[in-house]
């Protein structure tokens, strides 16, 4: 019997830790792959990226609009309010056997609140990881809680989903799925990159990404004046500046790059999107990658690009030797980059995500796992 498998994606970064995934479940013959596409995807501030899933040749089941451009708490709330029965309605036009949703987001939470309601059954991917400096923090435990299987990126991971009350037997420790990404992919010359994005790679380059965090140890405006001042106190280093996440807060994070993008382009180039592609194929390049982006610990170390993360926003991942955490001082910034500009590529994090083969073995166990709707369990008691 064929199982419909409902992937849901909501931003850039998520898509490229599931496409691979999403191809694995459209190639197979006992599965049919109903993609929700939402969130960022779909706002022109930030790429439009819907158009590099596209490019990937992968149906869109449906396409759901939820945010307003209100950035503020407030309409953060409306708008999440306001998804929940989009997505309840569109879960209930596609009827899927089961709902793969990864990661942290609030749009990631407002599916799985109308899964949940609905008595879609769950599959979260990277759940039991923490992050001290963001509300993502409470978001991933509570999407924990109202999904049925689990696929974590490590065996640490695994433990604290069990302890947090999950079923031993519906939590599966499958490396992370950017392992999968980075073996799949051929990557760009330094050449190609320059050529197809008009940035400069021909110096020490570093690729930074920041975005807001509410429950940082600053404020994100103070976070981000320390980290620019101190990538404008290393001499000679080139910068490049991806765009940030629809998060609350985003439009004065976002509006002050892009005034120091104008102020600085003798040194600073800024590209909202590279695409996945594109993107790891510049961090391969880049002498650093800095920020607060998970990017940060997850990409960088894999692919050996030594990274230095600023702020609390990742507190609590686990870190590989290449990253750095200095404090939140322009000065102690500037030196962990050139630190991590002088040591150059790290293996270190070879071993610490797992190995490839993710997607495969995630579509194995989406197609054979046990499902029920509504989807019933009880709490694992240690």
């Amino acid at each position: 019997m064929i199982r419909t498998i409902a992937v849901f994606t909501g931003t850039r970064a998520d898509y490229g830790l599931l496409r691979r995934l999403a191809l694995a479940i459209d190639a197979s013959a006992d599965a049919e792959l109903a993609l929700i596409v939402s969130g960022s995807h779909l706002s022109a501030a930030h790429g439009m990226t819907s158009g590099e899933i596209a490019e990937d040749g992968l149906p869109f089941a449906a396409t759901v609009p939820i945010w307003s451009g209100d950035d503020t708490p407030m309409g953060a709330a409306r708008d999440v309010g306001a998804a929940i029965p989009r997505y309840a309605e569109t879960l209930d036009r596609l009827a899927p056997d089961i709902l793969v949703v990864l990661g942290d987001r609030l749009e990631s939470f407002a599916i799985a609140t109308a899964a949940t309601i609905a008595g879609v059954p769950i599959a979260h991917i990277h759940g039991g990881e923490i992050t001290e400096g963001a509300m993502d923090d409470a978001l991933r435990h509570a999407i924990t809680k109202m999904a049925f299987l689990h696929f974590t990126s490590t065996a640490d991971h695994r433990r604290r989903v069990i302890q947090l009350g999950e079923h031993p037997d519906r939590v599966h420790f499958l490396g992370a799925p950017i392992v999968d990404a980075l073996a799949d992919l051929q990557l760009l010359s330094d050449s190609e990159v320059m050529e197809r994005f008009g940035v400069r790679l021909d110096r020490p380059t570093a690729l930074v990404t920041f975005h807001p965090a509410a429950m940082d140890v600053l404020p994100p405006a103070e976070i981000l004046e320390e980290l620019l001042a101190g990538l404008l106190a290393v001499d000679e280093l080139g910068i490049i500046v991806t765009g940030s996440n629809s998060d609350i807060g985003s439009t004065a994070i976002r509006d002050r790059i892009a005034a120091w993008v104008r102020e600085n382009q003798h040194r600073v180039d800024h590209i909202e999107s590279f695409g996945q592609l594109g993107y790891l194929s510049a961090m391969s390049h880049a002498s650093v990658v800095a920020g607060n982006s998970s990017s940060v610990v997850l990409e960088a170390p894999v692919l050996g690009t030594p990274s230095v993360l600023v702020g609390d926003r990742q507190k609590g991942r686990p870190l590989a030797g290449s990253v750095r955490v200095p404090e939140v001082r322009r000065d102690a910034i500037a030196t962990a980059l050139r630190e991590a500009c002088s040591c150059g590529p790290s293996t270190s994090a070879v071993e610490l995500f797992g190995v490839p083969g993710f997607a495969e073995r995630a579509r194995d166990v989406l197609l054979t796992a046990g499902l029920s709707r509504p989807p019933r369990k009880f709490f694992y008691d240690l």
